[in-house]
């Protein structure tokens, strides 16, 4: 049995930051999550770094044609989950390029001191072999590492010293900010791993996954959203992932 972990996350937090490296990310990993703070009326933020131009999966079409339609699916898929138009960022880094770099990296402080986020959720830096249980795993997508580890840069040190990137303190009226807390998807066994309950907003996942047309037919979307809610025989739906509070 899991237990529900909104509250000791979320409840006194109004910001939320989610930075993921191509469209679909945050549907597969927090779909649920994402939806059930927009209900709570939460502030949501999502970046995708690049418009996951490359994802064709074998399929013929060009790097723009993709790009375009997968820029349309995001669009609708963030209007399931309810998110405001506003508050859906597009960085527009190339797609399986994504470096650990000071551009990349003035890009995402520019989005945190901007917001000024409470927490920020992004992928796992740390591993690159992700590991779901003994003889289940997959690899940690490049991109995904290096977008997790300019997240959590941009919230320590670059978004709170003013030397870093003086120009958006003299020329574009933003301020220091501090994150201190992060979620980070695609840890399913760490100590500090919490569930967050998303019995109720389990369609919206799956209309949400789906919505990305030219990676998931209906099925495909039910299915992956089955296999990683589905954690007890409960009935609920849970979404894991690890909390750090960082001194």
């Amino acid at each position: 049995m899991f237990e529900d972990s909104f509250d000791k996350v979320f409840k006194n937090k109004q910001k939320i930051l989610f930075v993921f490296s191509h469209p679909d990310d945050a549907e597969i990993s927090a779909g649920g999550t994402i939806a059930r703070l927009v209900a709570a009326k939460k502030s949501v933020c999502i970046v995708k770094m690049t418009f996951g131009n490359k994802g064709s999966r074998q399929e013929i079409v060009s790097e723009k044609e993709l790009a375009t339609q997968r820029l349309n699916e995001d669009i609708m898929a963030m209007s399931i989950l309810g998110l405001k138009a506003e508050n859906n960022v597009y960085l527009e880094l190339p797609d399986g390029a994504i470096e650990d770099d000071e551009k990349s990296l003035e890009k995402l402080v520019r989005i945190v001191r901007k917001f000024k986020p409470e927490i920020i959720v992004t992928h796992n830096p740390e591993d690159i072999i992700i590991r779901w249980s003994e003889g289940v795993n997959w690899i940690n997508h490049r991109d995904h590492r290096n977008t997790a580890k300019l997240a959590v840069d941009a919230a320590y040190p670059y978004s709170r010293d003013l030397l870093f990137f003086p120009h958006q303190i003299e020329n574009e009226g933003l301020g220091s900010h501090i994150v201190a807390e992060f979620l980070f998807t695609d840890y399913f066994d760490h100590r500090d791993t919490v569930a967050i309950d998303v019995t109720d907003y389990i369609d919206t996942k799956v209309k949400a996954l789906s919505a990305h047309s030219s990676q998931y037919t209906v099925e495909d979307a039910q299915a992956a959203a089955d296999f990683f809610t589905k954690l007890d025989d409960s009935g609920n739906r849970y979404e894991r992932f690890r909390y750090v509070i960082a001194d």
